[in-house]
């Protein structure tokens, strides 16, 4: 079985100081010892890039590119990153009509659409509530 990261993982990860990287670190361990893949499609580590050089005053990391580069490297050797394909908008389409998305969510939607053309059933993610929508999935909190 695999698990699809989440950008509320990934962003974990990039800060150790906080109180929740270690139960993020000990949930992936976990996962990883029990033989499951976690993989990441592309769009995670562009959200991950928009938060992570967004300017701390707005509640982001305020990495400079330089260091949001050199994490998306280390992201990028952690997880196996599947690929975009022409499949993904497709779902995408038929996901933000069949469950009536509009907004800001419409990209969850689009990671659900990526995760439905890879067969992943499963979304490891800080915020479940985000994909409860969505009945081909299941989100698992950590």
């Amino acid at each position: 079985m695999s698990y699809l990261s989440d950008t509320s993982i990934v962003l974990r990860l990039a800060q150790p100081h906080l109180p929740i990287y270690q139960t993020v670190f000990q949930a992936l361990a976990k996962l990883r010892r029990s033989g499951e893949q976690i993989i990441i499609v592309p769009q995670i580590l562009v959200e991950f890039w928009v938060v992570a050089t967004r300017p701390t005053n707005v509640n982001d990391l305020g990495m400079t590119t330089d260091n949001a580069e050199k994490e998306l490297e280390n992201l990028q050797s952690i997880f196996t990153v599947l690929p975009e394909n022409e499949r993904i908008f497709d779902e995408w389409k038929a996901i933000v009509t069949k469950y009536k998305v509009s907004g800001k969510v419409a990209h969850d939607a689009r990671i659900v659409a990526a995760m439905k053309v890879h067969k992943v059933e499963n979304i490891l993610t800080l915020n479940p509530s985000d994909f409860k929508r969505y009945n081909e999935i299941k989100a698992v909190r950590p």
